[in-house]
């Protein structure tokens, strides 16, 4: 079946088309994800309202879809947050999912996810023009419009696999008009002084697992950067942002391995291996290797950290980006097996980024 006999879903004009129409005729550079801002609305409703596109509503079955992905062949995965996009090129494999959890990690980490399928609520097989000829995606969303997870086929992708998938989770009702819930969940945390901050730095030197953090922050009701704060030196440092772009070239430059991690509410996409091409495009800095792009807006990092954690390996070393909310923008860490200690090399590239300037 030729994929574009997929799209078969028509919508009346809708006073939302009209403005996008207007909008990307006065700035047709402007981002997707920036138009539905410019609009105030979501961007799953320009996707489903067709703003652009051609596309098909998918029913829930998130879980099964994910499960049938491998059948897609080589694809390219997008997850991103308001500051970062992470691009990956691979094929999907070894998918594993639990209850709301799902984790799919190929043999050769080309697709590395850690996904929260209880935030998923809608997803759209979609089709658009562009100047290279038609582009084929399927996209995730959360219940509020917010982008969790984009697919996109590549030249050498399985064609019928796609239109298969489409066929089997095609949602019933194609038509009325798709709400979305404008409500977030907002983490709650305690303030500084109600912290034991003994009993905290105690929990902290004695974990033997990076994964144990997650449970650390929960018993004591507080925030990444709140733990970091508290800790501090030596474990828990604040260092320049601006340091990144050292630290993508310095590791472009000794060819190491590295991980970096993007993620969002519903969705965490890991790279792991050498970056090549660092790149400034405009307010961007950029990885632009063949089967992995970064894309970080640098004006949105607001801080950075320098963190070690113990383990039953020695320490492991992140560098750790935060925006103006205390949102994690993004995590680079070295390469590291389990069961085998930290490569020296990421260390001694990490811990030489300079410290946070001073305000003045």
């Amino acid at each position: 079946m030729p994929l574009t006999e997929l799209f078969l879903r028509r919508l009346a004009d809708s006073p939302l088309q009209q403005s996008f129409t207007q909008l990307m005729a006065a700035e047709p550079e402007t981002r997707r994800r920036d138009v539905a801002a410019k609009l105030d609305v979501s961007e799953a409703a320009l996707i489903d309202q067709q703003c652009g596109v051609q596309s098909v509503r998918l029913n829930d079955q998130f879980a099964d879809m994910i499960r049938a992905m491998p059948e897609l062949g080589y694809i390219m995965t997008l997850t991103r947050n308001e500051y970062a996009v992470h691009e990956r090129k691979g094929i999907y494999d070894n998918v594993r999912i639990g209850g709301p959890m799902g984790l799919v990690i190929t043999e050769d980490r080309k697709i590395d996810l850690r996904i929260v399928l209880s935030r998923w609520a809608f997803g759209y097989a979609v089709r658009e023009e562009t100047a290279r000829g038609d582009r084929f995606s399927l996209q995730f969303f959360d219940k509020t419009g917010t982008a969790i997870q984009k697919i996109f086929l590549q030249s050498d992708s399985n064609e019928q696999g796609y239109a298969d998938l489409v066929e089997k989770f095609r949602a019933t009702e194609q038509s009325g008009v798709q709400t979305y819930d404008d409500s977030v969940e907002v983490a709650e945390y305690v303030t500084d002084d109600q912290v034991d901050v003994a009993k905290l730095t105690e929990e902290w030197l004695a974990m033997t697992d990076v994964h144990q953090f997650f449970g650390m922050l929960r018993r004591h009701k507080i925030s990444r950067e709140q733990a970091f704060r508290l800790v501090g030196a030596p474990h828990a440092e604040a260092i320049d942002p601006a340091g990144v772009v050292t630290l993508l070239e310095q590791a472009a430059a000794k060819e190491l391995s590295i991980m970096c991690f993007v993620g969002n509410r519903g969705n965490i996409q890991i790279h792991t291996g050498s970056v090549k091409t660092i790149k400034r495009m405009g307010p961007w800095l950029n990885v632009l290797d063949p089967e992995f792009n970064l894309h970080l807006l640098e004006s949105g990092v607001a801080s950075a950290w320098l963190i070690r954690k113990p383990t039953e390996d020695g320490a492991v070393t992140s560098v750790e980006l935060y925006d103006h909310q205390g949102e994690t923008i993004a995590q680079f860490f070295g390469q590291r097996q389990e069961g085998n200690p930290e490569n020296p090399v990421w260390r001694e590239l990490a811990e030489s980024l300079p410290t946070r300037v001073a305000a003045a």
